[in-house]
């Protein structure tokens, strides 16, 4: 398994490029070779921060399923040969091309007897037809979206679907800070993720609110009693505050769990100001929190002496690890995260199904 890098994200390149990029540009950064970095364009890996998949998530159902994983140990162009040396194996590589954003599907039948055809790929390849190569080593490009992997069959589908449910986040840091939260936020709290930064999300950021606003306010609406509570919860500067009035007001009537506005929320987002840049929902939601909150409240505590990085690369896993545990889950279209978050929250409320 390649490393995974839990710092700023890096745009997609071709194979070839990619490959070389990954091998040298953290050595340039770290070297500060300012002519190299330029030329091979490596200026989004200053904020590039590898780690093995397996410290950050648990694979534990994958290897129970006789899934054997390894982490590679560098992003080196030599590696497959060097661990080919080691294991004493035969060293042939075939690498499946990837020269534009969407060169390639993959598809479990023979993709030229379905009708199912996506034209946004170049083109198909089967799965068999990669089972059947003489090669050591199956070595890909990208593998970055949903509709890339096509499944018919009812037993890799199920494969996927329960890879996709219990494969969770692991990392200590991770766990203990989100259980904190999970543990103040309460067992009835609705959690959404708003992903709004960038690109075609940025664009449909105000639709992707409406529609949350559309689930929350299909409770009953406020009657005076609960405007009053709402007024002072609103009046409440201090977050530690706001939150001890929002968990008494879950803890008193079952009246109140009905009144969307007063519903205990975790915000997940990538936004950099959540208040200045979703105002329609802080203004009508007065509990609604984002991890900032807990962070500021003292709730959580960064460490000084790590200068706040490692905490702040965390966050996006200590957040969908958080909206993951809630009652009810919603998210963005067409999201990634949301959808891992969708899969992770499925899989919670069967446990709790189960466990009740």
């Amino acid at each position: 398994m390649p490393e995974l890098n839990i710092g700023q994200a890096t745009f997609w390149a071709g194979s070839d490029f990619l490959a070389k990029q990954l091998d040298l540009c953290p050595t340039y950064i770290k070297q500060n070779q300012k002519e190299s970095i330029r030329r091979l364009r490596c200026q989004l890996y200053k904020n590039y921060n590898p780690l093995p998949v397996e410290s950050i998530f648990d694979l534990s159902s994958a290897h129970a399923l006789d899934i054997h994983t390894e982490q590679r140990s560098d992003m080196s162009r030599d590696y497959m040969s060097r661990h080919a040396s080691a294991l004493q194996l035969n060293d042939s590589v075939y690498t499946v091309q990837d020269q534009s954003r969407y060169s390639y599907q993959l598809c479990d039948y023979n993709p030229s007897l379905s009708y199912e055809i996506d034209d946004k790929y170049v083109e198909r390849i089967e799965l068999n037809e990669l089972r059947s190569r003489p090669e050591t080593y199956l070595q890909f490009g990208s593998l970055f979206g949903t509709s890339r992997l096509q499944l018919h069959e009812p037993e890799l589908i199920w494969l996927r679907e329960h890879l996709h449910r219990t494969t969770g986040i692991n990392h200590p840091k991770i766990r203990l800070a989100s259980q904190t939260v999970i543990q103040t936020l309460g067992e009835n709290y609705t959690s959404i993720h708003l992903r709004q930064g960038d690109g075609v999300f940025q664009a449909i950021a105000n639709e992707t609110i409406a529609q949350v606003e559309s689930v929350l306010l299909g409770s009953l609406s406020s009657n005076d009693k609960n405007k009053v509570l709402k007024d002072r919860i609103e009046h409440n500067t201090s977050v530690q505050d706001r939150l001890k009035e929002c968990r008494s007001a879950q803890q008193q009537s079952p009246l109140l769990l009905q009144d969307s506005e007063l519903e205990m929320i975790y915000l997940a987002t990538d936004a950099s100001d959540p208040q200045h840049d979703f105002p329609r929902l802080f203004d009508r939601y007065p509990c609604i929190f984002t991890l900032d909150d807990f962070y500021n409240a003292k709730i959580l505590l960064l460490n000084k002496k790590r200068k706040n990085k490692f905490e702040r690369l965390l966050s996006p896993m200590i957040d969908a690890e958080i909206a993951s545990h809630a009652k009810r889950f919603i998210g963005t279209p067409k999201s990634t995260y949301s959808a891992y978050v969708r899969y992770r929250n499925q899989h919670y409320r069967a446990l709790d199904f189960f466990t009740y």
